[in-house]
């Protein structure tokens, strides 16, 4: 009984330690936006987020996205704005046998990993990839069928100017999904994605402090919801869920 009794205590003291920890770095987030560097240039940070990409969680992303973009749209031309290593743009191409899907990035490191796995996937010749800035989306106007973003808007240095990009590169009826993390997340996810940066994550990660630095740079709902209003984007809303957020709908 008195075992019994100690293990109790120990365990409510272990428990108030562990709610009091998890407290105090809530209480310490950033409420205010701060601009993320992630540092894709680096090789070693290339290499770690292609790694994360493969993750579980990842993939329910991409799943969750494809998902909604092809709702919207399923054939046509289609581009991922901050493609990565193409893992969306494959999936995208599964999904959607009618469509034709361009990856687009910055980096170099993420466009040979994606171009790598389309032939491992064998969609070669549906998916093509292209070094380009969403800020000069290279496609002429009234070109595009669909345009996604996962993940990408908070990096965005003129996220007003992308979606004004957007907007001229689809067509009348085209469809766009732009997908990013919330700010305002609730505390069970904040605290989640702070431990998984602080203990996880590769080195190369925590060193530019991802993916925690991307939650801090995120937008909320409502500073979306201004952006958006900003833009010559139409037929929009902005939806949004406990992590994450969305700008989708279809252009006039």
């Amino acid at each position: 009984m008195k075992n019994t009794g100690q293990r109790i205590a120990f365990l409510g003291g272990l428990t108030s330690a562990i709610l009091f920890v998890a407290w105090r770095v809530y209480s310490r987030r950033s409420r205010e936006r701060v601009v993320s560097h992630e540092g894709l240039d680096d090789p070693d940070v290339a290499q770690a987020f292609n790694r994360m990409a493969t993750l579980p969680q990842m993939a329910l992303i991409r799943w969750f996205v494809a998902r909604r973009a092809i709702a919207m749209k399923q054939e046509g031309q289609a581009a991922d704005l901050g493609c990565g290593p193409g893992h969306l743009a494959i999936k995208l191409a599964q999904a959607a046998p009618d469509l034709q899907v361009t990856g687009i990035d910055l980096s170099d490191e993420m466009l040979v990993e994606a171009e790598r796995y389309a032939r491992r996937s064998g969609l070669e010749d549906r998916i093509a990839f292209k070094q380009g800035n969403a800020a000069q989306i290279p496609f002429p106007d009234a070109s595009l069928d669909l345009v996604v973003s996962t993940l990408s808007l908070h990096h965005w240095s003129d996220p007003v100017g992308v979606l004004d990009e957007i907007a001229r590169v689809l067509r009348p009826g085209g469809s766009f999904l732009v997908f990013d993390l919330r700010r305002d997340m609730i505390a069970p996810f904040y605290l989640l994605l702070w431990f998984v940066t602080h203990c996880v994550v590769p080195r190369a990660l925590r060193r530019v402090n991802e993916p925690l630095g991307s939650r801090d740079a995120a937008f909320t709902p409502q500073e979306a919801a201004h952006l958006v209003g900003q833009s010559r984007l139409t037929g929009w809303r902005v939806t949004y869920g406990p992590l994450w957020l969305t700008i989708e709908g279809i252009l006039d």
